[in-house]
């Protein structure tokens, strides 16, 4: 994946967490799967801040608002060595509660 030059404006890109499973399951497996994600959500690390944010830097951990986090849009970012698509999540600095 290439490192683009400079994230512009007030904007933050998150990783995303990955996901273990790409497989077909029952309900209460699915819930249990979301849960777990949601866990992995609640410290995101920060893959860019653009060039207007001043108190959050790359590699910050950070907890995101839950409500802006269903909101975020998520940008394909390319794909990795082996070709999975690689996605980040676009959110606000002001959705930001917490940083580490």
């Amino acid at each position: 994946m290439d490192k683009f030059k400079r994230l512009r404006g007030n904007r933050i890109l998150l990783d995303m967490p990955s996901q273990d499973s790409k497989l077909y399951v029952d309900e209460n497996t699915r819930e249990a799967l979301q849960k777990e994600m949601m866990q992995k959500m609640r410290r995101m690390t920060v893959f860019a801040a653009g060039d207007l944010v001043t108190d959050i830097a790359e590699g910050d951990e950070v907890l995101v608002d839950p409500a802006a986090l269903n909101k975020a849009p998520m940008v394909p970012f390319g794909k990795d060595e082996e070709g999975e698509d690689i996605n980040k999540l676009l959110v606000s600095p002001f959705d930001v509660i917490l940083v580490w």
